[in-house]
């Protein structure tokens, strides 16, 4: 393991930490981003009409940008944090990210399998996680500044490049015919439609359109984060990236593609590449989004050391959101599969979708949401049904504050670690 730098001993740094080696306020910003999710995926807890609008537009594809930066922060605390490794201990670290991001893939997989009932509605961003650690292990060796540059150029050209090659499949070039072959005998694409060509360029966080995301959150994560001085900097940078690149596309394209646009932007339409609506993946999506990630991280780690314990419950909840994501998506799918959505042919936790743009189709009968031979479900499924948003936010804080009062780890993320230990620690023979 790499020293403790001398900063970390500081009245500020214990504070933020509140114990050595963890920042506090990255695990408050994982709750935002999870928080989000839910907000998305079950509705607004203790909210309704214009609040319950409001955070679900501000959260529709800023949560997924958030929690995609901060691995990024992640990789850096766990590789070094200010001071990248070097030597021995690059290939250390190399190793053990690759693993991890191994681990990631397969427990992503099983996940997308676990919850395909939720069809359209939910994408299991778990899978494109170990795509992203695996694409940023040659940058670990990288300070702040050089992963600056990385993170802009990636920005710059990855969706552009994504659009092309995209364009290329669709045009029956002889990429289609490489994407089809490897497709016939991609494992990840044959058990859940999440294959190395769907990660990396036709899903729904591709990594040629999200990467930037993950080496900006590196590069953070390679600064002096107990600084006042280095997180004002960061805040304020976060600010003015997220006002370019919002009011540019609007300026550009006033109107933009209809929303939402579900995943990045298709083939033939390359002017939307200017817009920069949700989960779209361009260059100005990336850049609003991300700005406001950069603002959220900030706010966070101020809270967290102005606060001392009164953010508690949501570090600890940020300290297991691989764990709250998976536990969301099986309840996710749990809901649908027993018919519970339905509110007037419309599901109510996505009645805010049908403000946001074309219908989706929620009011169609042959949804899976839709109850079982016109029955609604009744008694304890129906209560939890209709109350899932305070329901599950009940269960997070219950939940994790119990687990973590006995283990120092989730239970996803201490599966993850001992893994990755087990994979990567040296075997002397007597």
């Amino acid at each position: 393991m790499t020293a403790v730098a001398p900063e970390r001993t500081s009245p500020r740094a214990r504070r933020a930490t509140g114990k050595p080696g963890r920042l506090v306020g990255v695990d408050v910003a994982r709750f935002v981003a999870v928080f989000g999710m839910f907000c998305i995926h079950f509705g607004v807890p203790f909210a309704g009409g214009w609040p319950e609008v409001w955070l679900a537009q501000f959260f529709s594809g800023r949560s997924t940008a958030l929690f995609t930066f901060l691995a990024g922060v992640s990789l850096a605390l766990m590789t070094g944090r200010s001071t990248p490794p070097t030597g021995q201990a690059l290939r250390d670290a190399s190793r053990r990210v690759a693993v991890r991001a191994a681990v990631l893939l397969v427990l992503g997989l099983a996940l997308a399998k676990a919850t395909e009932a939720t069809g359209f509605l939910l994408t299991v961003i778990i899978p494109f996680y170990g795509l992203y650690f695996l694409l940023a292990v040659p940058f670990l060796r990288l300070r702040a500044r050089g992963l600056i540059i990385a993170a802009s150029v990636s920005a710059a050209l990855g969706p552009q490049l994504s659009f092309v090659l995209r364009g290329w499949n669709a045009a029956d070039t002889p990429m289609s015919g490489l994407v089809s072959l490897v497709n016939s005998v991609d494992p990840g694409h044959l058990i859940a439609e999440e294959g190395i060509f769907d990660l990396l360029l036709f899903g729904f966080y591709p990594a040629a359109s999200y990467l930037p995301l993950v080496l900006a959150g590196l590069a953070v994560g390679r600064m002096d984060l107990t600084s006042a001085r280095v997180r004002l900097r960061i805040g304020l940078f976060g600010l003015v990236m997220s006002l370019i690149g919002y009011q540019v596309s609007f300026q550009l394209v006033p109107i933009g593609p209809p929303n939402p646009v579900e995943g990045t932007i298709p083939v033939g339409h390359p002017e939307w590449l200017l817009a920069a609506n949700a989960h779209s993946g361009t260059t100005f999506e990336l850049l609003g989004s991300g700005g406001i990630a950069l603002v959220i991280l900030v706010v966070c780690l101020e809270l967290a050391d102005r606060t001392g314990r009164a953010l508690t419950p949501l570090a600890k909840a940020g300290s297991m959101a691989l764990t709250l994501y998976a536990a969301h998506a099986l309840a996710l799918a749990w809901q649908i599969v027993t018919g519970g959505w339905p509110l007037s042919g419309v599901p109510e936790n996505l009645a805010h979708l049908a403000s946001m743009g074309p219908a989706l189709p929620l009011d169609d009968p042959n949804m899976p949401w839709f109850p079982r031979d016109g029955q609604q479900p009744t008694g304890l499924v129906a209560f939890v049904n209709t109350f899932m948003p305070e329901v599950f936010l009940v269960f997070t804080f219950t939940f994790t504050y119990t687990w973590r009062h006995f283990f120092r780890r989730g239970p996803l993320e201490a599966l993850v670690s001992d893994i990755v230990r087990w994979s990567t620690t040296p075997r002397h023979t007597p």
